[in-house]
């Protein structure tokens, strides 16, 4: 039984966590956007186009609310999947009227090339690359026709004002589209290969590589989700924990090697996984210790949880080179019955309720049902 070496703080709520990383993750984007959004309101405000200068200040309002809610966590909490389509089209509406603004259907297909790129790029989802490209398309050849037809005068800021024809603005769409669109795939595919390889070193960190039972770190993680599930509960609920270690392992591993200790560890892991319910977290605590997360669970189904595996494991036979081994295990039980409580304590309670159970022969449970005064 080894007393907690690491010292981990349950109080902070797991929210900020989420939330710092989609504020990482939007908040230069949309900073980005509300301060060229007000050079180029200047510029046309400049040049006496109050049109595009009104559909600016829009927008600039628009990019400046979406910073906020980015900022106080509204939409990271909420994590709606319109999140981002709703300032990618704001976006290309603004980027089309900017771009009708220059005078000059090149640098109009060249600039509107270049933002539906660069916002079919921001994001790994394929379908939001899908829509910024046929968005682009759909309003870069529209504001391309109401020029053809002269609905709309050319501008003139940058150079002198060149009419497009039919045929510059079909190709120039479909350029447009297809080149944002196989963007996003290639990016897509990229990072989604780099994400891969992320969780894979993740559940490396994560994981006994042995038992493949979650390590110490990873149940500290878990438990900090429970923890705050069962504070945004209208029911409180307690959260029981099982800490089991294997009797006299160390004498396994002296008589019949490591070989057979490392297999009666993993036939003991496979007994909890067998045991459990899905929303139960076991985890290999260290050494021949381990230690269950059971939300949702009373003192009696805690026992009912513990005894079950404790015989489901006395009963196993291992054969190991011709020779038979039968092995046990000592169980302490605790509860959390409040996120205000020490998790910490509650652990090292279900430590001192193993130990007891160790001094009184062993292969049995205890927990403060049964336990010594």
């Amino acid at each position: 039984m080894k007393q907690n070496p690491e010292s981990f703080n349950l109080k902070s709520s797991h929210k900020s966590i989420a939330n710092t990383s989609g504020t990482e993750k939007f908040q230069t984007a949309n900073l980005a956007r509300c301060v060229y959004t007000l050079v180029m309101v200047l510029v046309f405000y400049s040049f006496q186009l109050p049109w595009i200068v009104g559909i600016g200040l829009i927008h600039l309002v628009f990019s400046f609310m979406w910073f906020l809610l980015i900022h106080f966590d509204i939409l990271v909490e909420k994590d709606v999947w319109w999140s981002g389509y709703i300032p990618a089209t704001f976006d290309l509406i603004w980027l089309t009227v900017l771009a009708y603004g220059t005078g000059h259907i090149t640098s109009f297909f060249i600039l509107g090339y270049l933002g539906s790129i660069a916002l079919s790029s921001m994001s790994l989802d394929r379908n939001y690359g899908v829509y910024n490209a046929f968005l682009a398309t759909v309003l870069f050849s529209s504001m391309g026709f109401l020029v053809y037809y002269e609905i709309l005068p050319l501008v003139n800021i940058i150079m002198p004002p060149v009419k497009p024809t039919l045929l510059s603005i079909f190709i120039s769409s479909l350029l447009l589209g297809g080149s944002a669109f196989i963007v996003n795939q290639i990016v897509s595919k990229l990072f989604s290969s780099l994400t891969d390889v992320n969780e894979k070193l993740m559940a490396i960190a994560m994981t006994d590589p042995l038992t493949g039972l979650s390590n110490r770190r990873s149940f500290f993680s878990n438990l900090e989700i429970e923890m705050a599930r069962q504070h945004r509960s209208s029911n409180p609920y307690p959260i029981a924990f099982l800490l089991f270690d294997l009797d006299l392992f160390k004498s396994i591993n002296d008589t019949y090697g490591h070989e057979m200790g490392d297999l009666v560890l993993v036939e003991f892991a496979t007994v909890l996984k067998s045991s459990l319910r899905k929303q139960d977290f076991p985890s290999r605590w260290g050494g021949e210790e381990f230690l269950v997360l059971l939300p949702n669970t009373e003192l009696d189904g805690a026992i009912v949880v513990a005894e079950k595996i404790r015989c489901t494991f006395q009963s196993l036979s291992f054969a190991f080179k011709g020779k038979q081994l039968q092995c046990s295990t000592s169980v302490g039980i605790s509860l959390l019955h409040s996120p205000e409580e020490n998790p910490e304590s509650i652990i090292n309670l279900a430590d001192q309720y193993l130990y007891e159970a160790k001094k009184k022969g062993r292969n049995q449970v205890v927990s403060e049902k049964n336990h010594s005064v």
